[in-house]
């Protein structure tokens, strides 16, 4: 049997390292998926297009010359027959410079435009934030599928042990065949958990490949031994004033706010007079006898007024449209921060908690080890049955298994409260990194 289940899982690394992948951790793959991840390129992408909308707004003030130029071939045929039928060509040139000099719709609209450009750069902040989130629980999701594997396939060598031994028994007599029963379906569902575990680390592995379009053979694993401490502040009213500050979600929201009054503003100023200052020099040739040629220069320097008086109700109607989504905005802005004080406030309790939870898991953990192995003693000296052997190694099992994922579910929703708060880094990973060990047995 041991033979059987050495064999398994040379099968189980054969079918996970069956190409000539790479060995990576936390750092490197964050790396990699910084150049690689569709959702942030797409962010990066979007936030450099609106950027463009400041300098698009701020030329609409600047000074704007155009240049002219026309030329054409004129045939004059004169009735009666006249031999003074006649084809000559007529040119011109011209260029005008018009400087806006009272425009204040266009200056609200540069002050929207400026709005809009920091809201597109706390949306991919936020993207940033968001990716180191998605690497980190997608890194540990698949240490978190490999310690469940891991514990699968020692449940099932463990419970193959025990229906080994629990035949021999029973063919000498020293126990009933419910005991082999028991042992058997023990058995029956630790395989059945090793396959699904199988499947769910291949579903892991796949999240974390598809963000940074590579491929793995092994990843680093967790030193449970690291700090779990309470978040630093341990303060939750810090940590609220954190997030009301710096989260990137709601300034986003801020400053869509601001460019949604800037806005309404700009079509406000719609019924305002405009003024610009205009220079133009124009040249023009024309031939013909009628006309004996004719070449002429013109400069002209003017200062033009403008008064919109009425459009059709266009203008009302676009302050109204600005003013409604002005309204949409400040709620918008609204429930932004009261999203962002209660999500604050509901994972420093999560995070508070998952300490206190990683310390019992551990405490579980030992005591279900003693119990196992005190049960096994038992049951060599025919004190225990072979259902209280079971049941302490699903025990130990579990145990072992629940204090892993309560380690991954601490450093997961510890980073999610950093996100939160705004201030998630790459150095939160860089600490975290200094935790993670090469997997030897997994890369050998």
């Amino acid at each position: 049997m041991k033979l059987l289940f050495s064999g398994f899982r040379a099968a189980v690394l054969f079918t996970l390292l069956n190409t000539p992948l790479q060995a990576a951790n936390l750092i490197d793959i964050y790396k990699q998926a910084a150049d690689n991840d569709p959702v942030i390129l797409a962010a990066r992408a979007q936030q450099q297009a609106n950027s463009e909308i400041v300098p698009q707004s701020r030329s609409t003030l600047l000074p704007s010359i155009s240049l002219t130029a026309n030329t054409q071939t004129i045939d004059r045929e004169f009735s009666g027959g006249s031999n003074s039928d006649e084809r000559f060509n007529s040119n011109g040139y011209g260029a005008q410079l018009t400087q806006p000099l009272f425009r204040a719709d266009r200056w609200f609209t540069l002050n929207a435009a400026k709005a809009t450009k920091k809201q597109a750069l706390a949306l991919y902040k936020n993207a940033q934030q968001e990716l180191i989130l998605r690497v980190a629980t997608a890194y540990f999701n698949v240490l978190r599928a490999e310690d469940n594997l891991t514990a699968a396939v020692a449940r099932e060598t463990a419970f193959g042990q025990q229906l080994e031994q629990a035949n021999e028994r029973f063919r000498v007599g020293l126990i009933a065949a419910t005991d082999v029963y028991e042992a058997q379906a023990g058995f029956d569902l630790a395989k059945v958990e090793r396959i699904s575990s199988l499947e769910a680390r291949h579903n892991s592995v796949a999240t974390l490949q598809s963000l940074t379009n590579q491929s793995y053979s092994s990843v680093d694993s967790l030193d449970k031994n690291m700090p779990v401490t309470s978040p630093s502040p341990i303060a939750l009213t810090d940590w609220v004033e954190l997030a009301l500050a710096n989260n990137p979600q709601l300034l986003a929201t801020k400053h869509q706010l601001n460019s949604a009054k800037q806005a309404m503003r700009a079509e406000k100023s719609g019924h305002l007079p405009t003024i610009d200052a205009k220079a133009s020099y124009s040249h023009s040739e024309e031939g013909g006898t009628s006309f004996l040629g004719n070449e002429s220069d013109t400069k002209v320097f003017a200062l033009e007024l403008t008064l919109p008086l009425f459009e059709g109700g266009n203008r009302n109607s676009k302050v109204r449209e600005a003013r409604y989504r002005h309204e949409k905005a400040r709620q918008d802005y609204e429930n932004s921060y009261r999203q962002t004080r209660e999500q604050i406030q509901t994972q420093h309790r999560t995070v508070t908690t998952d300490v206190l939870r990683v310390k019992a898991r551990q405490a579980a953990l030992k005591s279900s080890e003693s119990a196992l192995e005190a049960t096994e003693g038992g049951y060599q000296v025919g004190t225990r049955n072979i259902v209280d052997v079971l049941q302490a190694q699903n025990n130990s099992f579990n145990a072992r298994r629940d204090y892993s994922n309560a380690i991954y579910d601490y450093l997961i929703n510890l980073l999610t409260l950093k996100r939160i708060a705004g201030n998630l880094s790459e150095e939160d990973l860089s600490t975290i990194n200094q935790w993670l060990t090469i997997d030897t047995d997994a890369t050998s």
